[in-house]
């Protein structure tokens, strides 16, 4: 009888203790992203930690060859504000993105910060017009030459 009171208890506190633990993780998300996240917010979210990844490896005068940005669905993501990314301007302006990131592979070690500069204006121009929100995130990437 004792042995089944100790484990009901045991295991009741797990669960409240797991339940605690995600209720915390989900407010410090809702902090981070206050206004939630669509498919191409993450999309974006991650392109900018890759950035700052690539950056980071610049800076210690590594390859950034390895840490490619995935964004190839850049064009098909659902974005938060519904027909935000089916403007004519966007869909130029991901286009030309996705052919510069394709050209990582063929960087040499010497032009990357030009061309990691040149990424980092790409997105900068794109969210001046399209969604100035993340502008401030953004010029923080910037390397200077």
């Amino acid at each position: 009888m004792r042995l089944s009171f100790l484990l009901l208890m045991s295991y009741t506190l797990l669960l409240f203790g797991c339940q605690a633990e995600q209720t915390k993780s989900k407010e410090v998300v809702t902090i981070q992203y206050p206004n939630g996240g669509s498919e191409l917010a993450w999309l974006m979210r991650n392109a900018s930690d890759k950035m700052e990844e690539q950056k980071a490896a610049i800076l210690e005068g590594k390859s950034i060859n390895l840490i490619p940005l995935d964004v190839n669905h850049i064009l098909s993501a659902n974005p938060t504000e519904s027909g935000k990314n089916t403007s004519e301007v966007y869909i130029k302006m991901a286009d030309r993105f996705l052919l510069h990131i394709n050209k990582l592979d063929s960087i040499p070690l010497e032009g990357q910060i030009k061309y990691y500069n040149q990424t980092v204006a790409q997105c900068a121009n794109c969210h001046e017009t399209q969604c100035p929100g993340p502008l401030v995130r953004i010029k923080k990437l910037y390397i200077e030459e």
